[in-house]
């Protein structure tokens, strides 16, 4: 009888810990002409008609794991497929411009790799292979996964980002007549396209304490150093100047904004304040 019972406390606490588990997934996507990109992510207990995917995007550290794991539990009962792609360095060092030039702003003559049709591809290979109903994504980037994301939304090849969280990029492309990357004169957009950019359901977040301007990441090439003195008025004089681009130009703006008074350069805070915007209306 102790056997027993003793074996039926195994079992319930395997099951249990099923239960709570979130196990994440790996692929290597390979279809393309590009270096392989390890893809990480997680699955939904019932995959529907509604079903969404998340692109989180990771920042300078590219630790995939911890930024996919401050997901997890918000997740946990939500109808959506976490995805987090790795851009290794050895392959995509300058994946936060799209690899299309460096931080110092120098244009990259080899564009073979950029990352233009990046998350395009990966969506249409989760589309495909979960045959998703929805016709739209959700993204969110941190630090450099958000410099990475608002150049995305910029140069990107597809329209089909719904909701994006964008927070704490070290700098940015303004649309003004700066040299790409810190601007968009030799690089310029079809007015399609940033009407097209300005109209996405963006919350755009900064920590009113980021404000270190000797953080060992901080971009201080003279083309950042224009933009502000450190990642909050860098971001703010961001936000403003699209807020001054679509006045100018005509075209609706529907950008949230929203400062964190106590949030420094966290990536465990910034997912906190992006999880009920992104995971908004996915309950099953």
């Amino acid at each position: 009888m102790k056997i027993i019972n003793y074996a039926i406390c195994i079992l319930l606490l395997v099951f249990a810990y099923d239960l709570e588990s979130n196990p994440i997934n790996k692929v290597t996507y390979a279809l393309w002409d590009k270096p392989d990109v390890d893809i990480s992510y997680t699955l939904p207990k019932e995959i529907n008609k509604d079903t969404k995917v998340l692109f989180i995007i990771h920042g300078q550290s590219r630790d995939i794991k911890k930024y996919l794991n401050l997901w997890l539990d918000a997740s946990n009962n939500k109808n959506v497929i976490l995805v987090a792609p790795h851009f290794k360095k050895e392959n995509y060092p300058y994946f936060a411009t799209l690899e299309t030039a460096t931080s110092s702003g120098k244009i990259l003559k080899n564009q073979s790799n950029n990352l233009r049709d990046s998350i395009s591809s990966f969506y249409n290979y989760f589309h495909s292979k979960y045959n998703l109903k929805t016709s739209t994504y959700l993204i969110f980037g941190f630090s450099a996964g958000s410099q990475f994301v608002h150049r995305y939304l910029m140069y990107g090849e597809d329209t089909r980002a719904e909701k994006v969280v964008i927070g704490s990029a070290g700098w940015y492309t303004f649309l003004n007549n700066e040299k790409f990357p810190y601007g968009t004169r030799n690089m310029p957009i079809e007015r399609s396209r940033y009407e097209w950019f300005l109209s996405r359901q963006v919350l755009f977040i900064l920590g009113a304490q980021d404000n270190n301007e000797d953080h060992a990441t901080l971009n201080t090439s003279r083309g950042a150093r224009k933009q502000g003195d450190n990642r909050y008025h860098r971001g703010q004089n961001y936000f403003k100047s699209l807020i001054n681009f679509g006045e100018k130009h005509s075209i609706p703006f529907r950008w949230r904004y929203k400062v964190v008074l106590d949030l420094d350069h966290s990536t465990e805070a910034m997912t906190k304040e992006a999880i009920p915007f992104l995971l908004e209306g996915l309950d099953y």
